[in-house]
């Protein structure tokens, strides 16, 4: 290929990156601030779905529930809670708020979701072993060394 048709190319490209609307450009991270300061703890720039999951011990229960999310324009939307036991606090029916779905798979209950959350404080209990689940890694919450997270979408600059 001549130089001129190696510069054309990547202007085309170049020009394609350019007229993406910002959200494709740059896909969102998952921040971890302080309650308390809003200090960023910790940011996750977000694989291509958006998504990640919270699990830990429910209180009353003392089984392990999974919250699945995605981020959707900047919003934080629960797309389902998995949990293996019945119990106060844990949904039993389709009639809960924003379900779209209810079914036992494997030994387990899932409410299929979508309800938006937007940020959401954490409280972070080591007996309750709250972890993030995020592009293929585990974060326990507790070594982060915060008693409350706030759990927001940012830009990855942020």
């Amino acid at each position: 290929m001549s130089t001129h048709g190696t510069f054309s190319a990547f202007g085309v490209a170049f020009w394609a990156i350019l007229t993406l609307p910002d959200a494709a450009r740059s896909a969102p991270s998952l921040c971890l601030n302080s309650h308390s300061s809003n200090e960023i703890v910790k940011a996750f720039p977000l694989d291509p779905g958006g998504t990640f999951a919270l699990g830990f011990i429910h209180s009353v229960s003392r089984t392990p529930v999974v919250d699945t999310y995605e981020i959707v324009a900047g919003q934080i939307i629960q797309t389902a809670e998995i949990f293996n036991a019945h119990g106060a606090g844990l949904p039993s029916t389709t009639n809960e708020m924003h379900a779209t779905g209810w079914r036992h798979e494997n030994g387990q209950f899932i409410l299929d979701l979508a309800r938006p959350i937007g940020a959401m404080i954490v409280r972070v209990q080591p007996e309750y072993e709250n972890t993030l689940h995020i592009n293929g890694q585990s974060i326990v919450l507790a070594s982060l060394g915060h008693v409350t997270l706030r759990i927001a979408a940012c830009e990855p600059s942020e």
